[in-house]
């Protein structure tokens, strides 16, 4: 028998005619236990008729239920204490209360599931309200306590899948909203899979129903708690891009005032890569190489990328570019190969998304003059999967180094090119790159390295051709902006165009590498 010893609710001593049946009372300490069959009447009482006295009932059995194992300390025994009947009907109370409550809530206040925060705070001149509001609060106090404390996942997603069709009703208790806001950001950050995603529906809702009052909130703490999950080592980072995905749909409920937190960030990224790049201070560059530090580009990146099309943001963009071919550069060599792809991911993002020519060649070109040796062992992990910003020096002397280095130059370019393959000015952008893969191709010795970037030059080579014969025939000038951004617009549309079947081709292969790496 499951003991619940809590002290008794203020909502106890509300005054109700109905004497309910099957409630043990000892005449010694007052012990109120809770069976099937009287648990079974108040819920009929509640679920069919809204009765408050059962419901009074029921929510301090609930409470009892959401705090067991975890009654304060240090507090006289009460008068009162509760005690139910077994495990099954403990699950009952929790899984009632639970489903029900709001429903009866808005029945007995009169509104509607569609009511808003207004209506809520309105109600202070309901004199329903006035009898109904304790039981509210208790309510949301009992669940918060159920959602910090309980142990097992599956209770905790269900309590927050419930939690959300009621928070307009916080509107009426600001403190125990701040406590929701608290315990949400701590879940979304740590929690497993399943309930990092509902405690950020909770943040999503309570940013949607209270508007600017509770947006810069979530957005901070949120925000802070996701820089700081970043500089914590962890088995498996896989959720990180699920917090910074989720953390830039919240941005996007409100662009303007998030414009202002990503102009405040990005500034401060600069100013600590500026004081990198003079000083190249070891401490100074240790914190470009940061898990913050990198995590927070990676962040507004993203924010940027999403928006970029619909708001002004080309003041953040530019910014953010120059951050990132900062960091590219900060400190060249093989052993920061992850760094300068990550970077260079970033770029193509940007390009993509914005419409606008980045320039990134040079970037993934240097990477064809690393100097490495093949006398090493084979290395079986992937250069993707090393956690540290800077490599061993043994991987260096891999055989597979070189591999990868080349695999990362041409899956770059591809994608680079392939923003640009119908653009007129194409084959004046592809020249060089192409010129500097040709000496690549004959001073080196990987036969398997040298036919996939054979067969790159050849691609390229034939969008070369393809573009200027298109372009021969062209009557326009070259100040003709409008005509010059229409050309090809057709041929852009045919997804079985040579360089467009080998891009995807190219893609295909590194998502298909991604999925064995998981």
């Amino acid at each position: 028998m499951l003991l619940l010893f809590i002290q008794q609710s203020n909502i106890e001593t509300i005054n109700h005619p109905m004497q309910l049946v099957n409630e043990t009372d000892s005449d010694i300490m007052k012990c109120k236990v809770l069976s099937r069959s009287f648990l079974a009447t108040c819920c009929d009482m509640v679920d069919k008729e809204q009765y408050v006295p059962a419901l009074v009932r029921l929510l301090n059995w609930y409470r009892a239920a959401c705090q067991y194992g975890h009654e304060p300390s240090g507090i006289a025994r009460p008068n009162i204490y509760y005690d139910i009947e077994d495990s099954e009907t403990f699950a009952k109370v929790i899984i009632f209360v639970l489903q029900k409550a709001d429903h009866t809530f808005r029945s007995i206040l009169g509104l509607s599931d569609s009511s808003t925060k207004e209506k809520i705070l309105k109600l202070k001149n309901n004199p329903k309200w006035d009898s109904l509001k304790p039981l509210v609060k208790s309510f949301f106090r009992s669940t918060l306590h159920l959602v910090k404390q309980a142990g097992d996942l599956e209770i905790i997603s269900f309590t927050l899948t419930q939690l959300r069709v009621s928070i307009v009703f916080l509107a009426a208790f600001p403190d125990l909203l701040k406590k929701l806001i608290k315990i949400s950001v701590h879940l979304w950050v740590t929690g497993e899979e399943t309930i990092s995603q509902q405690a950020f529906l909770i943040l999503k809702d309570i940013s949607m129903v209270f508007n600017s009052e509770c947006f810069d909130s979530c957005l901070i703490n949120m925000y802070k708690a996701f820089l700081h999950d970043c500089d914590i080592p962890k088995a498996n980072s896989e959720q990180r891009p699920f917090l910074r995905d989720s953390l830039v749909e919240l941005c996007s409920q409100d662009v303007q005032k998030s414009y202002t937190k990503a102009s405040v960030s990005i500034t401060q990224l600069a100013k600590l890569l500026k004081m990198a790049l003079a000083t190249k201070n070891k401490e100074a560059v240790e914190k470009i190489h940061s898990g913050e530090y990198i995590n927070c580009v990676d962040l507004w990146v993203n924010f940027i990328a999403a928006n970029v099309q619909d708001c002004d943001l080309q003041p953040l963009l530019y910014t953010i570019v120059q951050v990132i071919n900062g960091v590219a550069q900060l400190i060249i060599g093989p052993r920061y190969l992850l760094l300068r792809v990550k970077c260079i991911h970033w770029l193509n993002h940007l390009s993509r998304t914005s419409g606008i020519f980045i320039p990134i060649a040079s970037l993934v070109l240097d990477m064809l003059e690393y100097k490495t040796t093949n006398d090493g062992e084979k290395q079986e992990q992937k250069l993707e999967a090393v956690s540290t910003v800077k490599l061993p020096k043994n991987w260096l002397k891999s055989q597979n180094f070189q591999e990868q280095c080349i695999f990362s130059v041409i899956e770059l370019l591809a994608v680079h090119f392939a923003q640009w393959s119908f653009h007129i000015s194409f084959p004046d952008l592809a020249t060089i790159p192409v010129m500097r893969l040709k000496k690549f191709h004959e001073r080196s010795t990987m036969e398997g390295l040298k036919r996939v970037v054979k067969r790159f030059i050849e691609q390229v080579e034939s969008n070369i051709e393809f573009v200027q014969r298109k372009r021969d025939d062209v009557t326009f000038s070259p100040n003709d902006q409008q005509s010059a951004d229409t050309f090809m617009q057709l041929e852009k549309q045919n997804a079985n165009a040579p360089y467009t079947q080998y891009y995807q081709s190219i893609i295909d292969k590194a998502l298909g590498t991604n999925k064995k790496k998981k």
